[in-house]
């Protein structure tokens, strides 16, 4: 009878002992797992959601707040800037296109955004496709006409030909409540639907600037900032060169070029500062997942010491049938291998799945689409959880080979 099938036995006859080892095995893993997923995962959506944001100009404030608004549709804007420091940014010599967004209304708690057509054409690179893409319908060509992203049409039903009217600020009004008369007044009609980018653009509607300049005309949207009339809440900037002019833009805008009420972003330096912040608890769940592991592997060597122990007897009998220490040892190592890799097994599956739904969490309630690709790292760890397992086996199969055959066979 070969080591495997023997091994195997002895699993299905301690199946409870076992069971709860290979569960503590593949908890550990899984944890791992989820732990690496989700943090590659975020950083990838991040730099999804950045790749058509080279280069934001928005009013003085804080710098994350500004990004988290435009690229991630979260939190309320920074404030507005009024149309002259918009004409000053797009006569630049180092400006391609200057392109206006506006938020401040929502509908069912998604943003709308209002631009130009020229937002929809805007690249990663300059070689590059466009970011967004219509995938039914046509782009809006005058006020009141929108576009919903990919999430927006799933979850909310709407459709090429369909109406919706606006709510001001991020929450909807409650049943029975009166709508204002600017928002109320002026029903926005479906004309497109994009593609989906897997980022928080899914999450937004997009609609013609004069949209909002026709709606908010004489309300200060935010207590401070500029009349709703021809304000904008950032501005978009597509560089005649990158990065050369992004670098120049910024340091002009800081030096007061524009208006001494703006500020020059660049998103993906914020948006990584953020990252470094989120990625110290990550830190601390991966330093979490190395101690569960290490915590399996002990389980695994009291399991197998436990087994070890209550069959000595057996194993002075396979001795005393003509059966080496090798083998012994051989038996008790295989014992362990198939616990761990039921460990791994089981582990893996339930990484991905923990890292899928704990990501689909965090894109609900951040906008930011986790994207959980498996690479070399999962199978590494995996690995890694198996020669432990085998490692935390080897004083109790050096045991098992010892076992004194002529003191056990005596008392039969």
């Amino acid at each position: 009878m070969s080591s495997l099938s023997i091994a195997w036995r002895q699993v299905s006859a301690r199946w409870v002992t076992h069971g709860l080892t290979t569960l503590a095995v593949g908890l550990a893993l899984a944890l791992a797992l989820a732990t690496t997923l989700l943090s590659r995962g975020v950083q990838a959506g991040i730099d999804q959601a950045a790749l058509p944001f080279g280069l934001l100009i928005g009013a003085k404030g804080n710098a994350q707040q500004l990004v988290l608004n435009t690229v991630l549709l979260q939190g309320t804007p920074v404030g507005n800037i009024g149309r002259a420091a918009l004409d000053r940014v797009a006569k630049h010599p180092g400006v391609a296109l200057a392109i206006p967004l506006a938020h401040g209304d929502s509908y069912r708690r998604m943003k709308i955004v209002g631009t130009t057509p020229e937002f929809l054409g805007t690249r990663a690179r300059p070689a590059a496709p466009p970011y967004f893409r219509i995938t039914d319908g046509r782009v809006f060509a005058k006020p009141f006409e929108a576009i919903v992203g990919s999430a927006v049409a799933r979850r909310t039903g709407l459709k090429p030909g369909d109406t919706f009217h606006a709510d001001h600020g991020d929450e909807p009004e409650l049943p029975g409540e009166e709508e204002d008369d600017a928002h109320g007044a002026h029903p926005y009609t479906v004309v497109g639907t994009l593609a989906e980018t897997r980022s928080p653009a899914d999450l937004g509607i997009y609609v013609a600037i004069e949209s909002y300049w026709e709606i908010h005309a004489g309300i200060t949207v935010t207590p401070g900032d500029p009349a709703g009339k021809d304000a904008v809440t950032a501005v978009l900037i597509v560089p005649r060169a990158f990065p050369a002019d992004v670098y120049r833009i910024q340091q002009q805008a800081l030096a007061g070029v524009f208006g001494t009420e703006v500020q020059a972003v660049v998103p993906y330096q914020e948006l990584a500062a953020l990252n470094r912040q989120v990625s110290q608890a990550q830190t601390v769940l991966s330093a979490v997942a190395v101690g569960a592991m290490m915590i399996a592997a002990a389980t695994v060597f009291l399991a197998m010491y436990g087994s070890v122990s209550d069959r000595r007897r057996d194993l002075a009998i396979l001795r005393a049938l003509g059966a080496s220490r090798r083998r012994i040892l051989a038996i008790v190592l295989v014992e362990c291998l198939v616990v761990s890799v039921l460990g791994a097994m089981f582990g893996v599956a339930g990484g991905i799945a923990g890292a899928l739904g704990v990501g689909a969490a965090i894109t609900d309630a951040s906008n930011v689409q986790v994207i959980v690709r498996p690479s070399l790292i999962e199978p590494a760890l995996a690995v890694a959880m198996v020669v432990l397992g085998i490692l935390a086996g080897l004083i109790p199969a050096a045991s098992g080979a010892r076992s004194d055959v002529a003191g056990q066979l005596a008392s039969l």
